[in-house]
């Protein structure tokens, strides 16, 4: 569960800044390809939406795949050595986390809301398109088939010619629900009029819908623009998302018009016929959520007279060049992608926080203590009273002890630097594989090395490790503990070993 929150999350919020940046190279390559037929910025589009869902997976995937590997490169035996002496023990908290530089901790309530908030917008975005699909098919089925209307099959021929397609492939209905041309189906495609079209006595705005509409047949965009529902889904929390399928819609419409102006019709009789087809639709239904495609699909009806009258200028050779610059512009959002994707993962809400670790002061004071006695120990040899009573009246004395203590201090912040740049994998993944080997309550976990060269460089035999204390269930009465070292480059076992109570040790 805790691996699919995080999962999540990373794909959530890498998404934000990945889909933005898609889709500003995306709207950059459209504007180059401006003069060009639609076809090449309908297929900008379709590759943004691509690239804006495919490139948050892979960083996600990526997070899961480093897991994997630390659990698989697990040995499948570990070999028992003798005890060591493990100091500078710590409770897990959530400042101490943050040994990876690219691992960035999200409080849990913060994280929890985020993932609540995309659960809810996701259920609404399936719900809509659940509806969308009933509707459709609701369409198809109250939908009339014409009587051996001469007419009407006289115009879908002469399309069909028109564009090299096939008419008996496809059925002709009508239908009062439907205020402008629509196609569904997918292996059985059919063209659905409104009723009110059927009066029409202008052939010329007939053979513009049925042209338009058999055109979207025989691109399938039907079951194009299904998939691309779909994957717009997961996207839908993002209003850069949005612009990206509204632009596939629209070059979509923008494709078909300049299919239909070629072959079909007459430019001019055509952008006539469109005013009066697509000035039906109602607003709100150009940018619903729906499985149909139709005429009216796009809410841009002067750009695609605009676009139905006007010739691509761009010769052959140039416009070669602009599409290698074009593929070439949208790789560099996979390229940012992979250099600063970002991992997440859910860190310990403010109680939790409060519960594991004493307050910075309560800790620094402690960690001054503990400097202190360690270098009386060591340097003066003196009892702890006589310590503090030279600490008291002896400024030469004070002045040296605090020197060395700075001193501690620094070299102890160094080690920790270099211990926060070494390790590869995160605290709480050291605890998972540990606890794999060791079912049971983890008291600490300290992030170490051993072998340093000198401070901040470890040795060539060095190593970096995490040190987890476990207590079993089995142990839990006994008082013993369980340490387990855990690799911090590749999350392999170095050493686990059984602590037994001091009454209970061998003399």
């Amino acid at each position: 569960m805790r691996t699919a929150s995080q999962l999540l999350l990373t794909f959530l919020l890498n998404a934000c800044w990945q889909i933005a940046l898609v889709t500003a190279f995306a709207s950059l390559s459209s504007l180059l390809l401006r003069n060009s037929a639609a076809r090449y910025r309908h297929w900008v589009w379709v590759a943004a939406l691509f690239l804006a869902l495919g490139i948050p997976l892979t960083t996600s995937s990526q997070m899961l795949g480093e897991s994997v590997v630390a659990f698989v490169s697990q040995p499948a035996e570990t070999t028992t050595i003798q005890p060591v002496l493990f100091t500078e023990r710590r409770a897990i908290g959530f400042s101490e986390s943050l040994e990876a530089p690219d691992v960035f901790l999200l409080n849990r309530s913060i994280a929890v809301l985020l993932i609540g908030i995309y659960v809810a917008v996701l259920a609404y975005g399936a719900y809509r398109f659940v509806s969308a699909w009933f509707v459709t098919g609701h369409l198809r089925r109250t939908s009339i088939e014409l009587d051996d209307n001469e007419r009407i099959s006289g115009l879908l021929q002469h399309c069909a010619s028109a564009i090299s397609g096939a008419s008996d492939v496809v059925q002709i209905r009508f239908s009062e629900s439907v205020p402008v041309p629509i196609t569904i189906g997918v292996l059985k495609p059919i063209i659905i009029l409104p009723q009110q079209l059927l009066a029409e006595a202008n052939d010329e705005v007939l053979t513009s819908a049925i042209g338009h509409e058999l055109i979207h047949v025989r691109r399938r965009d039907y079951a194009l623009n299904f998939i691309y529902e779909l994957l717009y889904l997961p996207l839908l929390f993002h209003p850069a998302a949005g612009l990206i399928r509204r632009r596939i819609r629209q070059t979509r419409e923008l494709s078909c018009d300049e299919l239909v102006a070629e072959r079909v019709l007459n430019a001019e009789i055509y952008a006539r016929s469109l005013v009066k087809l697509a000035s039906s639709a109602p607003p709100l239904r150009r940018l619903s959520v729906t499985t149909t495609v139709g005429i009216a699909d796009a809410d841009i009806l002067e750009a695609r007279i605009m676009s139905s009258l006007r010739k691509p200028k761009l010769d052959s050779p140039l416009k070669r060049m602009i599409l290698i610059g074009v593929s070439l512009l949208l790789a560099l959002p996979c390229i940012a992608a992979a250099s600063f994707a970002m991992r997440f993962e859910v860190g310990p809400s403010g109680s939790e926080m409060a519960a594991q670790e004493p307050s910075q002061q309560e800790k620094e004071r402690q960690e001054k203590e503990k400097v202190t006695g360690e270098m009386r120990k060591r340097a003066y040899s003196i009892s702890e009273e006589e310590f503090k009573e030279r600490m008291m009246k002896d400024p030469r004395f004070r002045e040296e002890v605090e020197a060395k203590q700075a001193l501690e201090f620094k070299m102890r912040a160094v080690r920790q630097a270099a211990l926060v740049r070494l390790a590869r994998i995160s605290m709480d993944q050291a605890i998972q594989i540990a606890t794999s080997q060791i079912p049971g309550k983890v008291l600490e976990c300290t992030l170490n090395a051993e072998h340093w060269e000198e401070p901040g460089k470890l040795a060539k035999d060095g190593f970096v490790f995490y040190h987890v204390i476990i207590v079993s269930e089995g142990d839990a009465d006994e008082g013993a503990s369980n340490h387990v070292l855990v690799n911090a480059v590749d999350g392999t076992i170095i050493r686990k070993e059984k602590e037994l109570p001091r009454k209970e040790r061998p003399e």
